[in-house]
């Protein structure tokens, strides 16, 4: 086997590694009532270390699960409060106070027009 395809295949490998410890930290802090408290809180640490140094990006369903911030598990109650305002999510958490805003908000700056047609007539 040559270098470069072995230097290919571990760099797969690398990443596929990577990809199978993410799947199983999201499913610790999925099912927060199965684990310890410590448990859950280390979940949180290592998935975010662990995709940083993966250089992987968390999943979309993923995101909401942890703060930015100071990496503390959102899946425990009493670590985040969710407010929706104007159609946004505001998530704030509970240990550092940071804010987290999801979603689209208002659409004040998108008019109407009165006749139906396009918005550019």
């Amino acid at each position: 086997m040559s270098r470069r395809r072995k230097a290919r295949s571990s760099r797969k490998n690398r990443q596929a590694s990577g990809e199978n410890a993410q799947q199983q930290l999201i499913n610790i802090l999925r099912q927060p009532n199965q684990h310890p408290m410590a448990v859950v809180d280390s979940a949180a640490v290592h998935l975010a270390k662990t995709s940083r140094r993966h250089r992987l990006g968390l999943p979309r369903d993923a995101k909401s699960l942890l703060c930015r911030k100071c990496w503390s598990a959102h899946s425990l109650p009493g670590r985040v409060r969710v407010r929706v305002h104007a159609g946004q999510a505001v998530m704030t958490c509970l240990v550092c106070h940071s804010i987290r805003r999801v979603g689209g908000g208002p659409k004040h700056h998108r008019t109407q027009p009165e006749n139906g047609g396009d918005i550019n007539e």
